[in-house]
């Protein structure tokens, strides 16, 4: 019998140390982490959701909503990140700007990234339910499902208009922003949406026209813009998308009925980026893309907080 105890004992701590370690796993050190999130992709994603909300919620703004928002927000997005990367891993193999990220690598495995994929998602849209309203866990599912399933796994291989689908979901987080105080998706809700979506093409299509992008997509079978249809084309797409957006920001301005001083301030930003886009239409360089890549996370930023201020100053 004491023998017997003495083997359960050593099972028991076995067992243990087995627990304590499969814990320890899954938790990354933080630096991986903002590495597989992509922190600044997130971030921004996340504070266009935040800002939406602030400027819907002046001068009543409930913390715990933003706080609620902020978190589901920032799981949501990181996890369906985390999927991205999982499904993306072997074109990122085959990238010179990508091969070596985390999964590629080989600093982090596919199964450990699926987990935290799934597990970040599913507490974001489920946060969202409890804490905010169930028009908001629709918005961030969509924004998932758009994101991760139409156009990383379905269309990213298959069609250069990909990003069009892309641009929906990267969209839907401005959208939630306001529909935690609205309770629906109205029209600056749809404004937002458009805004964001327009901004997708200016931001991604400037990175692809990167020479060594091309190639990476190229030797990935990825059919970007740029590969399947010449930079011209791509060049263009470009300048439409910051037309658009332009249009889409002054229009959120007048519904929004901003202070005068950042209703000039919002126009004058959108402009600088049109002409930035023509120039580089008409006198194309990858000095100049390459700054209109650096640029466009400015005017993204820049127009949700101008238009809170100009929110702010109205009242």
């Amino acid at each position: 019998m004491p023998e017997n105890k003495h083997e359960n004992t050593e099972d028991e701590e076995i067992e243990v140390r087995s627990g304590i370690r499969l814990i320890r796993s899954f938790f990354l050190p933080f630096s991986l982490y903002l590495e597989l999130i992509k922190a600044r992709q997130t971030f921004l994603l996340v504070f266009t959701s935040f800002f939406a909300y602030l400027i819907s919620a002046w001068p009543e703004i409930q913390v715990a909503d933003s706080l609620w928002l902020l978190f589901s927000m920032f799981t949501a997005v990181s996890g369906s990140t985390l999927l991205n990367m999982f499904f993306d891993r072997e074109i990122d193999k085959k990238m010179e700007r990508t091969k070596n990220r985390a999964l590629p690598s080989g600093k982090v495995s596919a199964k450990t990234v699926v987990a935290h994929g799934i597990f970040l998602t599913s507490v974001g849209i489920i946060t969202a339910g409890l804490f905010l309203n169930i028009i908001v866990m629709v918005l961030i599912f969509l924004g998932f499902f758009f994101n991760v399933v139409i156009y990383t796994i379905w269309l990213k291989r298959r069609t250069h208009f990909s990003i069009i689908f892309g641009g929906i979901g990267g969209g839907i987080p401005a959208i939630t922003g306001r529909a935690v105080v609205t309770g629906n998706v109205d029209l600056i809700a749809v404004l937002l949406g458009v805004f964001v979506f327009a901004w997708i093409p200016l931001h991604f299509l400037t990175l692809a026209l990167i020479p060594k992008n091309i190639e990476g997509y190229k030797a990935a079978g990825v059919p970007m813009w740029p590969v399947v249809r010449g930079k011209k084309e791509t060049i263009i797409i470009i300048t439409i998308s910051a037309l658009i957006s332009t249009g889409a920001s002054i229009a959120i301005s007048i519904v929004l009925k901003i202070h005068l001083a950042t209703l000039i301030l919002t126009i004058l930003l959108g402009t600088y980026f049109i002409i930035m886009s023509i120039w580089n239409l008409i006198k194309p360089t990858e000095k100049l893309t390459w700054r209109l890549f650096k640029q466009a996370s400015i005017f993204m930023a820049g127009a949700f907080l101008l238009w809170f201020l100009g929110v702010v100053f109205s009242t």
